[in-house]
């Protein structure tokens, strides 16, 4: 059900979008058709993260094709975590669910996860992926981080940089997301845990991209992680020994 006036969605998708022009339109026909059979009222919004592609063209037509969808633009890029809660920032939904726009999350998984999240009494569920499709050095260097973010934290999550989430819609509008790029899955997961909210795990499906690229550089990608995993480590010390607000 698309959301009438007046009508609370029950669940948001929450997306930032950044080139991707040649894959968007098929994602967002997928995704209006699987929402299409929720008898909930839903919507979709997408962030257009500065973008230099055509995008933001094919954005504007397709928010004139399916009237769930609702586009926010930043005016310049500023990368993945500010896309993400811009994105975030402008939904209605009791439940949102956080993804990745390029097609390689199932719509019908956060679907799923929304109903576990009412029916459980979690704050929120992350998924975790089945069979992560992606290069060998990326899916061992997914593991590592894994492992370190629980070394560090004490999260107890087997994949919490999975872009797949639903959460507790009041609760994920009044998060701060400071991370701008690969953690910013992983910060939201630690953020939640650090507040004591309850969170869950299940499995969701993972696909290759059929169109565009991924922007991340491995390397590099793996250097900034570890570093705002150390910042957000000593934020929350300050914020337990009483320095700081809320984390």
């Amino acid at each position: 059900m698309t959301v009438t006036a007046g009508a609370r969605p029950w669940l948001s998708i929450a997306a930032p979008c950044y080139n991707e022009e040649e894959a968007i339109a098929a994602v967002v026909a997928e995704w209006d058709a699987i929402l299409g059979a929720v008898p909930q009222p839903t919507e979709i919004v997408l962030c257009n993260d500065g973008s230099t592609d055509g995008t933001a063209a094919v954005l504007a037509e397709l928010m004139a094709r399916y009237p769930r969808l609702r586009v926010v633009s930043n005016p310049t890029n500023g990368g993945y975590g500010r896309a993400l809660g811009s994105a975030i920032a402008a939904t209605h939904g009791t439940y949102v669910a956080t993804i990745d726009s390029d097609g390689q999350f199932d719509v019908a998984d956060a679907v799923v996860l929304a109903g576990a999240v009412e029916r459980e009494g979690f704050d929120g569920i992350t998924g975790f992926r089945l069979g992560k499709k992606d290069t060998a050095f990326r899916v061992l260097a997914d593991r590592g981080m894994n492992l370190l973010v629980r070394t560090m934290f004490g999260v107890q999550l087997r994949d919490t940089n999975c872009a797949l989430k639903v959460v507790r819609g009041d609760l994920l509008r009044g998060l701060p997301i400071e991370a701008r790029g690969y953690p910013t899955p992983t910060e939201m997961c630690v953020r939640l845990v650090a507040r004591g909210y309850r969170l869950g795990e299940r499995g969701v499906t993972h696909r290759e991209r059929t169109a565009g690229f991924s922007k991340l550089h491995p390397w590099r990608t793996a250097w900034s992680f570890f570093r705002f995993l150390v910042y957000l480590r000593l934020k929350l010390k300050l914020h337990r020994a009483g320095i700081i607000l809320a984390p």
